[in-house]
């Protein structure tokens, strides 16, 4: 009988090292994966929650990636020059610069823009459509970004020609304005012939720069050939202001009458150096 209850506790006591053992086993196995899945979720959570940072790093030409910045210039507007105060005062820097203030309307560079009346033109139109009559190429550099651009921004005077204008008498006031500037007071009369009937020095470099100057129609959006009126605000004078300043400044104004000019090509006496 000691022996039969000996050998019951001994099963009962294997039994309960056996359900010990896989109760153990389970917490190892069930318990920790639950564990770690919680934990698992618990981070995900915070990372859902957790704002996504974009790399905002612009990537450079070194890269070999193309990058550019697409700046729209606003088109200066004729009809605003006096109501616009800030463009008022960006034409009067710029006019102040050249030594220009009446004899021309806009100065505006070879990359802008500009509005009269209804109708809005580019730059660059202007001046492809004027190299293509002259037969001329018309150069341009094209950017890293696709943007075609000229080689160099050039300064161009704009003239709106009005009813009753003439092309020499716009020249002549330019001219004037330029010298009288540079403290040279040219007289009324300075572009009239002299007493041989011979063309005066300022005459010929008044004719002279009837070949320099574009008149552009609006209308019809061409390179005119003359500056008569069919509509008012109808036809533009564009100059570079860059060949006009070249030609003037190089001239020795105390031998100007001795400027010879065949109705093509014009020799000036240059300056003492």
């Amino acid at each position: 009988m000691l022996l039969k209850k000996n050998e019951t506790k001994k099963k009962r006591l294997t039994f309960v090292i056996v359900l010990s053992g896989l109760m153990i086993l389970g917490l190892l196995f069930f318990g920790t994966p639950l564990k770690m899945d919680q934990t698992f979720k618990k981070k995900n959570d915070t990372a859902e929650k957790k704002p996504i940072e974009i790399d905002k790093t612009i990537p450079s030409a070194d890269d070999g990636i193309v990058q550019g910045k697409i700046v729209m210039l606003p088109s200066i507007d004729y009809q605003n020059l006096e109501k616009d105060k800030d463009l008022k005062e960006l034409m009067e820097s710029r006019k102040d610069s050249l030594g220009i203030k009446k004899s021309l309307d806009m100065i505006v560079h070879s990359d802008e823009s500009m509005k009269i009346g209804d109708v809005k033109i580019s730059m660059r139109d202007i001046l492809e459509k004027a190299f293509v009559k002259e037969g001329a190429v018309f150069e341009e550099k094209i950017e890293a970004s696709g943007a075609v651009t000229p080689p160099r921004i050039k300064v161009y005077g704009i003239y709106v020609v009005q009813p009753g204008d003439n092309i020499w008498n716009i020249h002549f006031h330019i001219l004037k304005e330029y010298y009288q500037s540079r403290g040279i007071n040219i007289s009324p009369i300075a572009d009239e012939p002299m007493n041989q009937g011979q063309s005066s020095g300022i005459g010929k470099i008044l004719k002279f720069s009837e070949t320099m100057v574009i008149i552009y129609n609006l209308l019809e959006k061409k390179v005119d050939a003359d500056i008569n009126l069919l509509k008012p605000l109808s036809k533009i004078i564009v100059y570079n202001m860059d060949e006009v300043f070249s030609l003037l400044h190089g001239i020795n104004f105390d031998k100007i009458n001795s400027i010879q000019f065949d109705g093509k090509t014009i020799w000036i006496p240059a300056k003492k150096l």
